[in-house]
């Protein structure tokens, strides 16, 4: 065991995972100016150390996080940029590199925006008794990867790069530009994406008087967003609101609006090919859901074995437009009911010919209760 030269009784390796458990950048810093021995036990993995302090910090979308701060802006923020260049630049790092000092803070100090937004979420829309949030650990993920996605979104494309002079062949390059940005996500993750952008939109509803507005707050991203909340007002935000007047009806293309074109990047439903955009429905929609109903609808895909051949390839990760989820709940909400009233301690009886069709049920009790309706009908008129 290699025991440090000051008398703690404690193996290095032992005051290296103490280290990696500090919660924030700060912290890491005191305790090393603490003790010569924590600070010698640092120089010897910095990397390792500083890596496991910034996930502690930052949390698991620090590879989001850090693109933020690291995608070289300059190169980009042209028209004439490639868009597949833009979309490539700066992946994300699942491995991370070195994080300078600048970085820390900037790391912290982003992060302290999307939690504080974190908890506004949770607030309004999980649980209005408490003002931290009660996301479960995924569902928190997903809302921080999102929102500095749109972070970055917001920095790449600002209100200061759009111009009254702008054509619409300058207008096309930058919708390309966006397009490429947003198709480097999974549709999942776009909806995810989606969710997170109305959340900000309805800060924003609360103090603009009109659309237009609205969409000009949205180009100031989360700090905007956190700033209106937290001052009930948009009046801090004017000098970061330099856009042109455009007419209202080119608003739509001109202002940073990260929904407005999520319909084009969106795929189609998976069974019926409609082409629903962000009508569709799909796992990652659970982000705008109610938690329990979510999670009840995607149990329903267990059944898919239970009723018709038809619904064999059906996937809880499919993309489902409004009249294939609901046949799909007709089809197995049943089955559901089934299964919870057997495993309550119930035993059917003896199907009814008629089974849910049957018209017997509702005008005479006894055959009601002593015949299983909850049944695929053999018999009748739609058989």
């Amino acid at each position: 065991m290699l025991f440090s030269g000051n008398g703690l009784p404690v193996d290095d390796d032992i005051l290296d995972r103490i280290l990696t458990f500090c919660p924030t950048f700060q912290t890491l810093q005191s305790t090393m100016i603490t003790s010569k021995t924590f600070y010698r036990v640092f120089q010897t993995h910095p990397k390792s150390i500083t890596r496991a302090v910034a996930y502690n910090a930052v949390g698991p979308a620090l590879p989001q996080a850090l693109r933020v701060l690291r995608y070289p802006y300059d190169e980009y923020n042209t028209p004439d940029a490639d868009p597949a260049a833009m979309a490539e630049a700066c992946e994300e790092d699942h491995l991370i590199s070195v994080i300078t000092a600048e970085e820390k803070q900037k790391l912290q100090e982003n992060s302290r925006i999307v939690v504080k937004l974190e908890n506004i979420y949770s607030l309004r829309h999980k649980d209005r008794t408490s003002k931290t949030s009660l996301l479960i650990s995924e569902e928190s993920w997903r809302f921080q990867r999102a929102m500095y996605r749109i972070m970055l979104f917001c920095n790449l494309f600002p209100s200061t790069s759009y111009s009254e002079d702008m054509d619409d062949e300058c207008i096309e390059k930058i919708r390309r530009q966006r397009t490429a940005m947003l198709r480097e996500y999974p549709t999942t993750e776009l909806r995810e994406l989606h969710s997170v952008t109305k959340f900000l939109q309805g800060i924003c509803e609360e103090v603009a008087p009109d659309a237009s507005l609205v969409q000009m707050l949205l180009s100031t991203g989360p700090y905007g967003a956190m700033t209106i909340w937290e001052n009930r007002s948009y009046d801090i935000l004017e000098e970061d609101l330099e856009f042109p007047d455009f007419d209202d009806d080119d608003v739509d293309l001109k202002l940073i609006t990260l929904w407005m074109r999520f319909d084009d990047t969106f795929g189609a439903g998976s069974k019926c090919a409609a082409p629903g955009g962000l009508q569709l429905y799909t796992e990652a929609t659970q982000l705008a859901q109610p938690e329990n109903l979510a999670s009840f609808i995607g149990d329903l895909f267990s059944f898919t074995t239970r009723t018709s051949p038809e619904f064999g390839g059906w996937m809880r990760t499919d993309s489902y437009c409004n009249a294939c989820l609901v046949k799909f709940l007709e089809e197995h909400l049943w089955i559901w009911f089934l299964d919870e009233r057997i495993k309550g301690g119930w035993t059917p009886p003896e199907n009814c010919w008629y089974g849910w069709n049957c018209r017997t049920q509702v005008h005479k009790r006894y055959h009601a209760e002593t015949k299983n309706h909850l049944c695929v009908p053999i018999k009748g008129d739609e058989i």
